[in-house]
């Protein structure tokens, strides 16, 4: 579970934005305003005009408030890893149950993340791909990020992690928790079992660490006759959708 002090305080300010508006929507622009925020440095025009489109129909002191969560959100995540914004989808009741939008609790998905991992080494010179094909909230995603410190493994630098749903605002809270948790990652809104994307984006710690470089490098040596090792998370998601 979330701190409840910082879970608290974000809700209680998304409410005070606009009372007049449903909380399920500002949520909904908060993402897209964050998200946004958090991918500056790419210079997309599409990213930068859907931020437009959105802080139109906020005031000046409407979208101060929205920069307000975002630190929250950095605050908590600052604390420790954790699925800040799923649990939060979750109690404000903003999901989706015909679409089966059941987050998996955080202590679950350490456990999870514990088998996945499980003795393996990290390969030397390689890059480690962790990838969840309906990854939610990012939560087994955190969760692996918080077993690998624990582990002492350098998930900054040696890990790819990769994730895809088909839910655009369950792809922003990914990319905006993996963001602030300095994850070099690519987050793809999209379909995994028809491979239809609808948009991607990367982390700056992808960008900073030289993840791309590093992929189409291994990639690409002769040498490396051994494929790049990769966790898959969520694979019940898939057997589930083609069995």
């Amino acid at each position: 579970m979330p701190d409840n002090n910082h879970r608290k305080e974000f809700v209680k300010l998304l409410e005070s934005i606009k009372p007049s508006k449903n909380a399920y929507e500002i949520f909904s622009d908060w993402l897209i305003l964050a998200a946004a925020t958090l991918y500056t440095w790419k210079k997309d025009e599409r990213v930068e005009k859907e931020y437009m489109e959105v802080a139109k129909n906020y005031s000046k002191e409407e979208l101060d408030k929205h920069a307000q969560l975002l630190a929250i959100t950095v605050n908590a995540l600052e604390e420790k890893e954790q699925d800040f914004l799923g649990e939060i989808f979750i109690d404000g009741e903003f999901s989706n149950d015909r679409t089966a939008q059941f987050f998996t609790p955080f202590h679950i998905s350490e456990l999870m993340a514990e088998i996945n991992i499980g003795d393996n080494d990290i390969p030397k010179n390689k890059v480690l791909t962790v990838y969840d094909p309906c990854c939610g909230s990012g939560v087994m995603l955190v969760a692996t990020i918080s077993v690998m410190k624990k582990r002492k493994i350098d998930f900054q630098h040696d890990i790819f992690f990769l994730g895809t749903d088909i839910d655009a605002k369950c792809a922003r809270m990914t990319f905006i928790q993996l963001s602030l948790l300095g994850a070099p990652a690519v987050v793809i809104c999209g379909n995994t079992l028809t491979k239809e994307t609808f948009w991607e984006r990367e982390t700056f710690s992808y960008y900073l660490s030289g993840m791309n470089f590093r992929l189409r490098k291994s990639e690409n040596t002769e040498e490396n006759k051994e494929p790049e090792k990769t966790i898959t998370l969520s694979k019940d998601y898939i057997q589930r959708e083609l069995f």
